[in-house]
């Protein structure tokens, strides 16, 4: 089964110098009642965002937020960065 956080960390890893990982931030939060919470993620990469997530569990916003940076980042970061 594929693994679109450990997918994007290998990508930035990938890069030449592993400066693509210091470029990159998670931003974080949640709101809603504790039975009823809606974590959200926001992938950043050079300040811009990149992807977005949602879900009823961190774990899930993240995938959802890393498949989207996956994404944008192939089309839009030329290899050897």
């Amino acid at each position: 089964m594929a693994d679109p956080v450990r997918d994007l960390n290998n990508f930035l890893q990938g890069q030449p110098g592993g400066s693509a990982t210091k470029d990159f931030k998670w931003n974080l939060s949640k709101e809603g009642p504790e039975h009823d919470t809606v974590y959200h993620v926001t992938a950043i990469f050079r300040g811009v965002n990149v992807g977005v997530g949602h879900g009823s569990s961190m774990g899930s916003a993240k995938r959802n937020a890393s498949m989207q940076a996956l994404e944008y980042l192939r089309q839009h970061v030329p290899p050897g960065l």
